[in-house]
């Protein structure tokens, strides 16, 4: 992989245009709420914290039951209970003191910890080196609140497919998104309770809500299925 500087001076001249078009597809997308920000699903024993971006607040799903929340908890069955704290925006930087801000269950028991992070800091260009040290910071931070068995890591969103975006969108995504990958990858390689998990590239139409951006109803409940393979509950 060329370094990142450079891909930095292949961008800088498309950024006004890059700029303007996600200024557009912004206006034009439709806006869809968050179902699933603040939610403690179940009662069970085992607690799991679902913690991350706008796939964890929901947006896209039709209610809280289609929601990753809602697919985790009835996946995973009564002896669990999924605290669910999620922000539509949220970067890595950002996650842990959001979780500070909204935490309300208390346990020295958690069974695990699931993030979802990364598209945002694809869309404002994070370093790859700030992202590796904003994660590798997460990460200890919740492993010392939390005492989690373990971390599940879910691969940045395949932002370079999502179907709202241009092609030269796409192709800056894709090459942001591969620098940021590979530091998610290193610091899973290095650390035995993180659980690094990519995602498929097939995704069909359906996969998309409205937006073209966030998953639907189906999306959801394919990213938890396979979630839940991963981890072998």
């Amino acid at each position: 992989m060329a370094p990142y500087w450079l891909f930095q001076l292949q961008l800088f001249p498309w950024l006004p245009y890059l700029v303007y078009q996600a200024k557009k597809v912004r206006k034009s997308s439709p806006k869809l709420p968050s179902q699933s920000s603040l939610l403690t699903l179940g009662q069970g024993e085992k607690h799991v914290l679902l913690l991350g971006e706008s796939t964890v607040a929901g947006v896209g799903a039709s209610t809280a039951a289609h929601t990753l929340a809602g697919n985790f908890a009835r996946l995973l069955g009564d002896s669990y209970q999924i605290e669910t704290i999620g922000k539509k925006g949220l970067r890595v930087k950002d996650a842990f003191s959001l979780y500070q801000l909204h935490k309300k269950i208390r346990t020295t028991s958690t069974e695990g910890v699931i993030l979802f992070l990364g598209a945002n800091d694809c869309f404002l260009l994070t370093s790859p080196q700030e992202f590796k040290q904003e994660l590798r910071s997460l990460i200890l931070q919740i492993q010392v609140e939390t005492n989690a068995n373990w971390i599940y890591l879910a691969a940045i969103p395949p932002v370079h497919l999502f179907p709202a975006f241009s092609e030269q969108i796409r192709a800056f995504l894709s090459k942001q998104r591969a620098y940021l990958q590979r530091e998610m990858e290193a610091l899973a390689a290095n650390d035995h309770k993180v659980i690094y998990h990519p995602i498929p590239m097939d995704l069909q139409p359906e996969f998309f809500s409205a937006d073209g951006v966030h998953p639907s109803d189906l999306g959801y409940q394919k990213i938890a299925e396979l979630a839940i393979e991963k981890m072998a509950l």
